[in-house]
């Protein structure tokens, strides 16, 4: 094949042989012959012909004529003929694409190159021009150069398929990738390279690199991180900080990459001062409350920028949607100091016309309005429309959600505001089929939708089994059953367990219940909670039961009726329902055993539960946790009712013990329980690099149980605290069930404790 350029001297070569040849050609052509045709249709090229029949033809409509049928790009070659007063028009057809292969390439998918062939004309069925492939060869290079893949070679091959038709074979040898070996800084001395090294993403490998690939050069890379070295001198003083050179030697074999940064700090400048001057609103002391510079202090450009933010915010929350904040720092090279002008402008009081929703193709408008903080019709508050945003959040059949403020044309005191939603999947699962440590396979059929017909109630009907227990079960939750918010919470079960199948204390319980709930709003972020329940209950005993239990159905009985009066309270400021990064949450919960009947079931607990992230940077979040728990008997029942006892160890709790094996031990040598539970959890979740389904996380657990009338408990110190070490992950499925795999080694064991290194469940979110 020739190249596009040789082909385009070519027919310049040709067009002037025919020009000179036919320099006194002036005819009438009566009649356009077109031969070599074989694909493209006569109509096609007549539609591009500049001569029609009946047309005068001379050395200038023929020079138009060559010139526009190659630019078509359907053509190899284009000559003009006279034959009499017929004009004949003789082509070479471009042979078309009939097959497109990509091989070898592994960083950058075949669909991502194909998007790309595509988006170039390059696809099957179109005409070959191997010009633009050479282009493309180029391209690809480049784009592999910016992954850091330096020994990248990209190969074609064009075959005739016959019939006018080639192949087209790409094969992508990838190489290896080249990586940073070493980072050095020259002229640094305010601070040392390891402190610099730390804003940069490029590193000489890690812990995590094969997930990280931080180690990975690529100059796109390294010029992001000087732009970090750049904000960080600028956050510390430095504003004459300059980089003077950056040097970055490969190896002969492009896979080791050297970097040296020479650097130039100047002087640090301190802040002598500032001003604040425009309309403060009255506002003065809050507004100077929010100015946080100090004189004397190191001048910081994010110190600055956040100062303006917050002062910014401070007049959105006051129907100000376009405060001006402008910040201008008067710099003296000679006593390197730096005096700040604030000027302060808040522009016209704005109010919110319209609020518009979209991608909500199953929720009800109303549903969505509801949680609406900003109103319509109201002052613009950026705090109401950013809470507005975390409650929506925090709905559980919502991921995500963007918010834009669009002004009103021709009225400028108004906007309207436009919530894009992400809609997840409401129905938890529809058939449920998993695997516990604790509860071995389970399945069943659990229908458990959070936005039934987009109403926003939940509405659930479960079935399960494993052998632990067999449960079915119908639940119905109104976050607001009446116009005051008041939410209600109703749920009907029978659940048959025995606990002895994952070696538990033995015994079998058979109960069924019914309980009502009603949850109160306090504030936007807590509610409290109160209502009743009843439940029934019949145990039986097995050859094995232990003395604990059969003492305590020789005094109470083997089957109880038992009114439970349920409450609670709740605050949370987590930012999202699934897959929380920032804010906290509390539960506190109470049941109190009331008895009805002839057996007197007298008993309460009290749980509470803490959840908390915090981000430690743009990648990583820290998430503790911890669950507190007591129970015990009033009346005549002196302690806690055995079957009501709190278990710890497995996922959810102490990781790499055995699930519920933690605690005392029956007569039989069986895990028990305990009336007292302490668990807590320290975790550092990774960057998302699998995805928005997907958190991993490396974590410290510790907690047990205690009976407070056992010698167990009377010892309760820190030896006995049972603790562990590990890395988990996450995943979200489509349905709505969440797999999670741990990995835990014990760190505080003791002798006869129950170890369980890889633990996973699946069909349940902890």
């Amino acid at each position: 094949m020739l190249s596009f350029f040789k082909r385009i001297v070519l027919a310049i070569f040709m067009l002037a042989i025919f020009t000179a040849a036919n320099a006194d050609v002036d005819f009438v052509a009566s009649k356009i012959r077109i031969n070599g045709l074989q694909r493209i249709s006569e109509d096609t090229v007549r539609s591009y012909l500049p001569i029609k029949e009946g047309d005068r033809v001379n050395a200038a409509k023929t020079a138009d004529t060559i010139r526009i049928l190659y630019k078509t790009g359907f053509f190899t070659s284009v000559d003009l003929e006279q034959q009499g007063n017929t004009l004949i028009v003789k082509v070479s057809e471009r042979p078309t694409i009939g097959e497109l292969n990509i091989s070898g390439n592994k960083e950058i998918s075949r669909k991502q190159l194909m998007d790309a062939l595509k988006s170039a004309g390059f696809i099957e069925g179109r005409p070959f021009d191997d010009a633009v492939l050479n282009g493309l060869k180029q391209a690809l290079t480049q784009q592999y150069y910016s992954f850091g893949y330096y020994n990248i070679d990209v190969s074609t091959k064009v075959s005739d398929l016959g019939r006018g038709r080639v192949k087209v074979d790409i094969k992508v040898d990838e190489g290896a990738v080249a990586k940073v070996k070493s980072i050095k800084f020259i002229g640094n001395r305010a601070f040392s390279s390891s402190a610099l090294l730390k804003n940069f993403s490029l590193t000489t490998g890690s812990i995590l690199d094969f997930i990280t690939h931080s180690s990975q050069y690529s100059k796109e890379k390294l010029d992001a991180d000087l732009e970090s070295l750049r904000t960080f001198y600028l956050d510390h003083g430095y504003l004459q900080f300059k980089v003077l050179s950056t040097d970055a030697k490969m190896s002969a074999d492009k896979k080791s990459v050297y970097i040296t940064v020479t650097v130039s700090e100047g002087s640090i400048y301190r802040i002598s001062g500032w001003s604040i001057e425009g309309n403060l609103l009255g506002k003065d002391a809050e507004v100077r409350n929010l100015i946080t510079l100090n004189k004397g202090d190191v001048f910081s450009r994010k110190v600055l920028v956040d100062t303006n933010t917050a002062i910014g915010k401070f007049f959105g929350n006051y129907g100000y949607a376009n405060p001006q904040i402008q910040s201008e720092p008067e710099v003296n090279d000679t006593t390197k100091r730096i005096f700040i002008h604030f000027m302060i402008s808040p522009g016209k009081r704005v109010y919110v016309r319209r609020i518009n929703f979209s991608g909500n193709t199953k929720t009800h408008e109303t549903v969505l309005r509801r949680e609406m903080r900003q109103q319509e019709g109201a002052m613009y508050s950026l705090k109401n429309i950013d809470e507005s945003k975390r409650r929506l959040n925090n709905l559980g059949y919502v991921k995500g959600v963007d918010v834009k403020v669009e002004p009103v044309p021709e009225y400028p005191d108004q906007v309207d505001l436009s919530y894009n939603l992400q809609e997840a999947a409401s129905v938890a699962a529809n058939l449920q089929v998993g695997y516990s440590d604790t509860d071995g396979i389970l399945y069943g059929a659990n229908l458990n939708d959070q936005n039934f017909m987009g109403s926003g109630k939940n509405v659930g009907i479960q079935f399960s089994r494993s052998k632990y227990s067999t449960s079915y079960g119908i639940n119905y939750y109104d976050p607001y059953f009446t116009k005051d918010n008041m939410s209600l919470a109703v749920e009907a079960y029978n659940q048959r367990t025995s606990p002895n199948s994952i070696r538990l204390t033995s015994y079998n319980t058979n109960a069924y219940g019914l309980s009502a709930i009603f949850g109160i709003p306090i504030s936007d972020y807590s509610r409290v909670s109160f209502g009743y329940g009843f439940e029934n209950i019949a145990l039986s005993t097995m050859s094995n039961t232990a003395t604990q239990v059969t003492t305590f159905l020789d005094k109470y009985g083997k089957t109880f009726s038992v009114i439970k009066v349920l409450g609670g309270w709740s605050y949370s400021k987590l930012d999202k329902i699934i897959f929380p990064t920032e804010g906290f949450a509390n539960n506190f919960n109470v049941e109190l055993g009331v008895p009805v009947g002839k057996n007197r079931l007298q008993y309460y607990k009290g749980t509470y539960d803490l959840i908390w992230y915090q981000p430690l940077s743009k990648y990583f979040i820290t998430r503790f946790s911890t669950t507190l728990g007591y129970g015990n008997g009033y009346g005549s029942m002196k302690s806690l009712p055995f079957f009501k006892n709190y278990y710890c160890g497995g996922i959810g709790s102490v990781r790499g013990f055995e699930g519920s094996s933690l605690g005392p031990l029956d007569s039989q040598g069986n895990p028990f329980g305990g009336n007292i539970l302490t668990d807590a959890s320290l975790a550092l979740i990774f960057p998302n690099f699998f995805g928005e389904t997907v958190r991993t996380s490396a974590f410290v657990d510790a907690g047990n149980v205690y009976l407070y009338e056992n010698e167990y408990a009377k010892s309760f110190a820190l030896k006995n605290i049972r603790s562990s070490v590990g890395i988990q992950a996450e995943w979200q499925s489509p349905l709505g069930m969440v797999l999670t795999l741990s990995i835990a080694k014990p760190i505080n064991k003791k002798t006869g404790d129950r170890l369980d290194a890889f633990q996973f469940n699946m069909g349940a979110s902890i």
